[in-house]
């Protein structure tokens, strides 16, 4: 079953390389989206004053990263943010898309001890 996404663009004016400062330089991101990242596969994702857990997955510098995350108590999602050249700066498009809850791992043994 397909999860329900959202995506947003918006064009600035500002080359690529600044845009990627915005999102993964600690303070610049948290002034930026409210989020701090870490920009590398396996990096925390920190809402600050949030009980979030969250891992970035995927990253291309420059172009592109994606992270899942939740709250404790709640539905996990998956960010992806793509910056795209256009003839005036870039292009940035945020896509959020739900992600199924699963539990993996063995089920418990019943009247174990």
């Amino acid at each position: 079953m397909d999860q329900p996404e959202i995506e947003r663009s918006i064009e600035v004016e500002a080359g690529a390389a600044e845009v990627w400062k915005q999102i993964t330089d600690g303070a610049l991101a948290e002034e930026w989206m409210g989020v701090m990242v870490e920009p590398r596969p396996g990096g925390q994702v920190i809402v600050p004053n949030d009980d979030v857990i969250g891992t970035v997955e995927e990253v291309v510098p420059e172009r592109s990263i994606t992270w899942s995350w939740r709250k404790p108590v709640g539905e996990p999602s998956q960010v992806t943010i793509t910056i795209e050249p256009t003839d005036t700066g870039s292009r940035v498009t945020v896509t959020e898309r739900l992600l199924e809850y699963r539990i993996t791992g063995s089920p418990p043994i019943v009247g174990a001890a």
